[in-house]
């Protein structure tokens, strides 16, 4: 057969493999797309966080712009600055495409599809990185599936976390790349490629993630140095080894963080500013240190044994938001055969100690290991829960079961031994009588959770004993694709029953959707104003309805400022109050079967112009100050530095009207009788740029935490935008980045042709 059909036919086959992931991703998710009974979108922080950062963004999108700030929620705050919003995310741009529904919101149903096409893009990567191990379609195929439909990524039910995760085995793929290639130029234009895919992880939202992808590359690149190239042929001198390891890491990590820039410049601008729910409630900045005894979120010892049982000591082995390192029974079994039968392949010795040193790591202050790490690498506190370490856990057993599967499926070979045989074999009889002594004495009571674990248990050996008698027909591999879904659908516990959830009153996505009505009337509203939700569930209306708030109604952060401002929600424009339907009070201005609309008599508008102000540098004592009886926002202000004002005649009328808005920018109108200082209910932040007239004026810090102007006599017309260098700079690294790696990689195709 000739060379090109050959290659057509393997190509073929090979987009086989990967559009047969498409129906396989919908069979396991079958509940989120292919009925409503089920949902991602029933728990708080899934529906205020995620799925409400996304329809801000797509709305934004549709609009030409990306929501750098978010003037919804908070009374206002960046947007970019909290990464977990995941605003820069290339992947949510084919969803402004997809028109919203009939409550005009992203349809929940286009949420969960695109959830499931995220599954799909991981398993896609994983496929592509096992191929460059040199192993089979159909390895890389199982690979696919377990790392996608099992362990973390499975179990990630936040969008940014997924959005990030799914990256790793690019990232890992160009790092292989870059070492094996013989070229120094190619070494350097695949570890660009590879910075590009973390830089990605980056846009996509939890840091998290890409600490512990820095962890992968760097462990790997130090493991190469120490351990030298996978082949003699790869390098001739250790110097050499060592140096092309440097060299790929750095460039990596640099093009990473350039990558990323866009993302990683405006948090790093906003971590100092912002509180973190962590430890004891706004007592830590976001840059501030994690103190070790604060960290949470790690297994027990005895989480070893989730890898095997999912429910083992009654689901009692550990804590955290990604606490279940399991693949499957069937693919740890190939993960073992897999170090066993490879064990002299570089990469597979690698992926072992890795698997290892993750599991020590999630069992955090039971190791050693997590606490000298923690004291050790930087930022890597940021990582906050040590059982999210299964996500490298994961990723490294899953190549490992890979060339586990690899062996079983080779004809002429048996991948197992006779020691594997009888622990095997002994663990059966084990389950056995587990299950034996139950059923004849009716004690002790088994969960039945755990009986289905001995169930795969005996599945599982049973296949590894069809295969090592030499069954290796398409009808076997068939039956193992559906062992292992089965085993991987029955432990995916992320997509709870919606009827089960309104029964307990914890469907929020319904609790927001029934806000609705009463977002609609404030909308009606003259505007600008703001509304406080009361009450223990509080709906994003904000993001979702773009009606303006002033609650913690979707965030991981809250900005300093504005934490200190929570007592004085009057000046912060708050004109509404929101409360449940059940509110006794009398004087509702709007009332339907779940909610009810007062008026805030006493709030004050966007904006107001004073003549008296009150030096006072810090912003502690002024805030204290301003609960100082007979004190009048209206006509006073604190200032941190002193300004030339003109007092204001008896009687004088002033006016400072809101012309227009948008996400990052406000005209306003001001009409004053002596130069005065312009005081917007808005949060003071770092970024925002004034013009009075046309003419660039200071923004200064008044009454701790809001804006203030100053305006001369007469009418003014003032401008403000938020326009932070920190995007544009990160905006200019981003661009820099793809851009001179797309051209690099153009430039060397074109000269590889014409060199052929």
């Amino acid at each position: 057969m000739p060379q090109s059909t050959t290659l057509v036919l393997m190509r073929r086959a090979t987009l086989a493999c990967l559009l047969l992931f498409l129906p396989v991703t919908a069979l396991f998710y079958w509940k989120i797309l292919l009925t409503s009974q089920f949902s991602l979108l029933t728990e708080s922080e899934g529906v205020n966080q995620g799925y409400s950062w996304m329809q801000l963004e797509i709305t934004s999108i549709r609009h030409g712009s990306v929501p750098v700030w978010d003037p919804y929620t908070l009374a206002g705050h960046s947007f970019v600055g909290e990464t977990q919003t995941g605003a820069f995310d290339p992947l949510h741009l084919p969803l402004a495409l997809i028109p919203f529904n009939r409550a005009a919101v992203l349809s929940p149903l286009t949420y969960n599809v695109w959830f499931a096409i995220m599954h799909v893009l991981a398993a896609c990567f994983m496929f592509a990185l096992v191929r460059k191990f040199e192993l089979s379609r159909f390895s890389a195929f199982i690979a696919g599936i377990c790392f996608s439909l099992g362990g973390f990524v499975a179990r990630v039910g936040w969008p940014d976390m997924l959005d990030s995760a799914i990256w790793l085995p690019l990232v890992f793929l160009f790092f292989l790349r870059a070492l094996r290639t013989a070229s120094a130029r190619r070494a350097i234009l695949n570890a660009c490629i590879g910075g590009l895919m973390l830089g990605m992880s980056v846009l996509g939202g939890r840091i998290h993630v890409v600490l512990m992808d820095a962890l992968v590359i760097v462990s790997a690149g130090i493991f190469y140095a120490c351990s030298g190239p996978e082949t003699s042929s790869e390098s001739s001198t250790r110097r050499s080894t060592r140096f092309r390891a440097a060299m790929v890491v750095a460039v990596l990590g640099l093009t990473g963080v350039a990558a990323g820039a866009v993302q990683l410049f405006p948090s790093i601008e906003y971590s100092p500013m912002a509180y973190r729910f962590i430890g004891a409630p706004g007592a830590l900045a976001g840059n501030q240190k994690i103190p070790y005894a604060d960290l949470s979120g790690q297994f027990l010892p005895q989480g070893i044994a989730l890898l095997v049982a999912p429910f083992a000591f009654d689901g009692n082995a550990g804590e955290g938001e990604a606490n279940n390192p399991y693949i499957g029974v069937f693919p740890l079994l190939a993960a073992v055969i897999g170090i066993r039968r490879y064990w002299r392949n570089f990469w597979v010795r690698y992926l072992a100690g890795l698997a290892v040193a993750a599991f020590l790591f999630s069992i955090g202050s039971y190791s050693l290991l997590h606490g000298a790490l923690y004291a050790i690498v930087p930022e890597l506190w940021n990582l906050r829960e040590a059982s999210r370490i299964v996500y490298i856990e994961d990723f490294a057993l899953v190549i490992l079961a890979a060339h586990g599967v690899d062996a079983l499926v080779k004809e002429g070979v048996r991948a197992g031994w006779t020691g594997l045989n009888r622990v095997l074999l002994g663990i059966v009889i084990a389950c056995g009588a587990a299950l034996f002594v139950p059923a004849v004495f009716a004690k002790p009571d088994i969960n039945p959770w755990n009986v289905l674990s001995m169930l795969l248990i005996f599945a599982s050996y049973g296949l590894y004993r069809y295969l090592e008698n030499g069954n290796r027909g398409g009808g076997v591999l068939a039956i193992m694709v559906a062992l292992i879904l089965f085993d991987l659908s029955s432990w995916n516990w992320i997509t709870p029953n919606r009827m089960e959830a309104a029964k307990n009153r914890g469907d929020y996505l319904d609790r927001a959707m029934s806000a609705r009505g009463a977002a609609q009337f404030l909308k009606s509203q003259a505007s600008p104003f703001r509304v406080q939700i009361q009450g223990a569930i509080v709906p994003n209306i904000g993001d979702l309805f773009e009606v303006p708030i002033v609650n913690l109604a979707g965030g991981a952060t809250i900005p300093i400022d504005y934490a200190r401002m929570m007592g004085h929600t009057d000046l912060l424009n708050v004109r509404y109050v929101l409360t449940p339907a059940t509110e006794q009070r009398a004087g509702a201005i709007y009332q339907d079967k779940d909610w009810k609309v007062y008026e805030n008599l006493s709030g004050y508008p966007r904006a107001w112009t004073v003549h008296e102000t009150i030096i006072e540098p810090s912003a502690l004592r002024a805030l204290a100050l301003l609960g100082t009886p007979g004190f009048d926002g209206h006509r006073t202000a604190f200032i941190d530095v002193p300004v030339a004002l003109e007092p204001l005649s008896a009687g004088a009328q002033e006016t400072a009207r809101v012309s227009s808005t948008s996400l990052a920018r406000m005209e306003l109108e001001v009409e004053a009788q002596s130069r005065g200082l312009l005081v917007l209910s808005e949060n003071y932040y770092p970024g925002w740029r004034a013009t009075v007239d046309g003419q660039p004026a200071p923004i200064y810090r008044v009454d701790s935490a809001l804006r203030g102007v100053v305006v001369p006599r007469g009418h003014s017309r003032v401008v403000l935008r938020y326009a932070p260098a920190s995007i544009y700079w990160g905006g200019l690294l981003t661009m820099l980045a793809f851009l001179g790696t797309l051209v690099a990689a153009l430039l060397q195709t074109t000269q590889a042709k014409q060199r052929d």
